[in-house]
């Protein structure tokens, strides 16, 4: 098997996974194996990120590098979503996070 770069790897996720509403996560041994590696930097992780996000997907790994997870992005702004969700009255005392840390 040929070692393929993080665009193709992207288009091949994006001709699988597009359509896919929940997501999907691989292993560090799923991605060595589809791309032909024997192993690979956080910048690949970065690089297939990029080439996703124009597709509305995400490609990002948890704290310890041996998961990563292709999920879809939704464009629906934080306040429209609560204002759906809870009562307008509600919403308005929704005060900004305290920056001074205290």
């Amino acid at each position: 098997m040929t070692m393929i770069s993080a665009k193709q790897f992207s288009e091949w996720l994006c001709d699988r996974f597009a359509e896919d509403k929940k997501g999907v996560c691989l292993s560090r041994e799923d991605i060595n194996h589809l791309t032909g590696r024997q192993s690979f930097s956080l910048g690949f992780v970065h690089d297939i990120h990029y080439e996703l996000m124009p597709h509305g997907m995400a490609f990002v790994t948890d704290t310890s590098r041996e998961t990563f997870y292709l999920v879809p992005i939704q464009k629906r702004n934080w306040r429209d979503h609560l204002e759906k969700q809870y009562e307008r009255e509600l919403f308005c005392n929704v005060l900004p996070l305290d920056k001074s840390g205290t």
